[in-house]
């Protein structure tokens, strides 16, 4: 069976990444309520020591690296999306890249880590985070990678009982790599003009 690939353009990716995200907000913030209640719900919230953050600070460098150097030394067909991130991210302005990483940061981490991880566990919650990475499913490096890296925010949010030190972490870890992504199409760029 052949694969066309759909060309959509910038503006309908960051809608639809808008939209999606909006979703994943309302669904954490329902199944929250729904299942663990009011008081459950703001306990999620409820700031930690100093030494978690410090932790998802160390936890985000670490998956910061791995990722660069997955990139910077391992075959590109391995970790190709399609090139959606780059249209996504390529060109969006630092603060709005810096905002939509904050928005994906808290609604994921609520709706995996807070709800679905409270309900199944940490591994169950790792494996549907991953399997909604669709575009990854057939690019086992990527699926290793997500698998991996939502393990251990859900290791962090197992520890501290908090969702901030998960969210801290996802937040310096969609943001840098969306930085280090656009300094690389800049750098491209750079290098097809000359």
């Amino acid at each position: 069976m052949r694969e066309d690939r759909l060309e959509v353009d910038e503006a309908t990716l960051r809608l639809n990444l808008w939209l999606t995200q909006g979703i994943v907000m309302g669904v954490a913030a329902a199944g929250s309520l729904l299942v663990l209640g009011w008081d459950a719900t703001l306990s999620l919230f409820i700031l930690p020591d100093w030494d978690a953050v410090l932790w998802a600070v160390f936890v985000a460098a670490g998956i910061i690296n791995a990722s660069i150097a997955m990139d910077r030394y391992l075959p590109k067909r391995w970790q190709d999306d399609g090139s959606i991130n780059e249209k996504v991210f390529g060109t969006m302005l630092p603060s709005t890249t810096i905002l939509v990483c904050m928005v994906v940061g808290v609604g994921e981490e609520w709706l995996f880590r807070g709800v679905i991880q409270s309900l199944t566990g940490n591994f169950w919650s790792s494996l549907i985070f991953t399997l909604i990475h669709i575009r990854y499913l057939k690019k086992p490096l990527m699926i290793i990678s997500v698998f991996g890296t939502s393990l251990i925010l859900g290791l962090l949010f197992s520890h501290y009982q908090s969702l901030w030190p998960s969210i801290v972490a996802h937040i310096l870890i969609d943001v840098m790599l969306a930085f280090y992504l656009q300094k690389t199409i800049k750098k491209r760029g750079r290098k097809s003009e000359s």
